[in-house]
């Protein structure tokens, strides 16, 4: 039989799209890597005796092979050994005793808890001890009664709150999937969540009420997501109203009151049959709870405010100019105006990402939760780790698209004449390998002259040359030896260019301008406008309408090829032809004067149009 932790371990490799390592489910469990290792073993002979091998490789990890049918039905058999009773360590231990408060209206003794997990009294005051600790954020005391029990103790909001974080908690990706599953089927036979037997029998109401409104094809439009939270909710509901717990007044709803929307009167249908049976009112606050968030009855809450400061606390605490990306702004906007829209029910969030953004972006994370803490004041309870995974995604979104413009690798390619198979092995080559750009093609005659006079990262030649500039020695058509060795070499030139670039661009003066799309496309139009102006007052009557226009055009692409890093191939003129020398550098200057430098061909295309 696995242990709980190995049943976690199992459940990730069942979920994983890439190799686990065993340092990374060390960090996230919480325990040695030698801890892992043993672990891993008992794992691996689980998978054999359900023929599912466990591959392993160093330096890459450990990931299972499989059909998606057979995940599903291993998924299956980890939820019929019942394991969270079987095996349950501290956390779930402390899930469980919290289950049982929540469903109680006295205290409850120690003696009980034990009885009910099956462990001794003194791992039962050990764990006590931890859940006192573990309440405190959420507002919640564990009130203590000598010879009589314990029970918690606080606003029944934030009880509320932190009943439903810990079902969320307790929910698998698998879980969500079979809870969906089953609302629409109506059955209840495979879901065990591990709750106490009287949560699980409002469960399962809760389950038969919601199939058979969600019938009803009205309701076919309301969202997986929104179902999922309105079914949290109702469990909740039942659960403390048969406690004797209300949330807010015991004023009755009245008919048509805050009903509007498709999931307000989902929520109707599914609260009028669980009160008939249960033969309770409807109270207007319930109704609420249900439909949103009761937290959110601030009307001092100013989403566009909480906006822009969480993003300036963040660009702040982080080093990054986030506050200038413009669809940052946007987007965070909506989401949060989505999650907090007072007519529009609460969507508790189930992040299946949480974990691995907190391990893989700390930094970023705690900056995010520092900010919103303080931003939400008393509605810091909002601020989940679900919540702060979301918000983080959309800091990452923007980083990746706008501020991590990583340089690509500016190569020369040597060959026997500098022409021939040039243009099929620079598509090998940039089609291979993203991060490259052959920019030129020469023979080895030429290699100083071009070294010295432009801005090359990498060599790539077939023949072996001495330079200050790294080279790499190819066949003639590379070969897949050759990919790969430019390929790392690559990699390793771009981490040097990253760790010493700025995130921004410059505009005439020389000040800053983030790279942010917006502005970029004012710096082309307004550059374009400049340069195009220019140049047509130094060849004022030496053009007709018909160029001049063609050249305006062709100005404004350039520009805008010079900003994106797709100029004109250089390779395309090897040759010195007969040009206008002096025109092109009078061109060039002004260019230059606007921070605009092109390279040769760019400026040679320019010629026809003087022509």
């Amino acid at each position: 039989m696995l242990t709980s932790r190995e049943i976690q371990i199992v459940t990730k490799l069942l979920e994983a799209e890439k190799t686990l390592r065993t340092k990374d489910l060390s960090t996230e469990l919480n325990v040695s890597t030698r801890t892992i290792k043993s672990d891993l073993e008992q794992v691996r002979k689980w998978f054999t005796d359900h023929g599912i091998e466990l591959c392993s490789q160093p330096n890459r990890g450990y990931w299972i092979e499989c059909s998606e049918n057979n995940r599903l039905k291993l998924y299956k058999t980890l939820m019929e050994m019942e394991s969270k009773s079987l095996y349950p360590d501290q956390n779930i231990r402390i899930e469980k005793i919290l289950y049982l408060f929540f469903s109680q209206n006295g205290y409850v003794t120690a003696a009980r808890i034990a009885d009910y997990l099956q462990v001794s009294r003194n791992t039962v005051i050990s764990d006590l001890n931890f859940l006192e600790d573990y309440i405190k954020p959420w507002m919640i005391e564990l009130e203590r009664m000598p010879r009589t029990g314990y029970k918690i103790v606080g606003e029944e909001i934030h009880i509320r709150l932190l009943f439903e974080h810990i079902i969320q908690e307790s929910l698998s990706n698998f879980d969500l999937y079979k809870i969906i599953s089953t609302l629409k089927s109506g059955g209840t036979d495979e879901i065990n969540i591990g709750f106490t037997q009287e949560i699980q029998t409002k469960f399962e109401k809760v389950i038969q009420y919601i199939h058979l409104i969600l019938k009803d094809k009205r309701f076919e439009a309301v969202s997986h997501a929104e179902i999922v939270s309105i079914f949290i909710r109702l469990i909740i509901f039942l659960v403390r109203l048969e406690s004797e717990f209300t949330i807010g007044s015991y004023r009755l709803l009245k008919n048509n009151q805050h009903i509007g929307s498709l999931s307000s009167k989902f929520i109707l249908n599914v609260m009028t049959k669980i009160c008939e049976e249960f033969d309770f009112p409807i109270l207007e606050d319930e109704f609420l709870y249900v439909h949103r968030n009761f937290l959110l009855e601030d009307k001092e809450l100013n989403l566009l405010t909480i906006t822009e400061e969480l993003i300036r606390s963040v660009s702040k605490k982080e080093g990054i100019p986030y506050d200038k990306d413009t669809r940052l702004f946007n987007n965070l906007l909506t989401h949060l105006s989505l999650r907090f829209e007072k007519n529009k029910t609460y969507v508790t969030e189930v992040n299946p990402f949480k974990n691995e953004i907190k391990r893989n972006n700390a930094s970023l994370f705690s900056s995010i939760k520092e900010a919103c803490e303080k931003l939400f004041g008393k509605n810091t309870k909002v601020v989940q780790d679900s919540f702060l995974s979301f918000i983080a995604l959309h800091f990452l979104v923007s980083y990746e698209n706008v501020f991590d413009k990583k340089p690509k690798i500016r190569a020369l390619y040597v060959c026997s004449t500098g022409r021939g198979v040039a243009r099929l092995i620079k598509n090998r080559v940039e089609r291979e390998i993203g991060e490259i750009n052959i920019t030129r093609y020469c023979s080895v005659m030429e290699v100083d002259e071009i070294s010295k006079n432009e801005d090359i990262d990498l060599i790539v030649s077939i023949f072996p040359i001495k330079s200050s500039i790294p080279v790499i020695l190819v066949e003639p058509v590379p070969t897949e030896e050759n990919i790969l060795a430019i390929r790392e070499k690559v990699n390793e030139l771009r981490r040097g260019k990253v760790a010493g670039e700025d995130l921004t661009i410059e505009n005439d003066d020389g000040h800053s301008l983030v790279m942010d799309y917006e502005m970029i496309s004012q710096e082309i139009i307004v550059k374009g406008f400049e340069i195009s102006n220019e140049i047509f007052s130094m060849l004022a009557g030496k053009m007709t309408e018909e160029r001049k226009m063609g050249l305006h055009v062709h100005l404004f692409l350039m520009v805008h090829r010079y900003y994106f890093h797709k100029q004109y191939d250089q390779f395309i003129h090897q040759t010195k032809d007969d040009h206008d020398e002096q025109l092109l550098h009078q061109i060039n200057e002004i260019l230059i004067r606007h921070r605009i430098f092109i390279n040769e061909t760019e400026l040679i295309a320019l010629l026809p149009y003087f022509q």
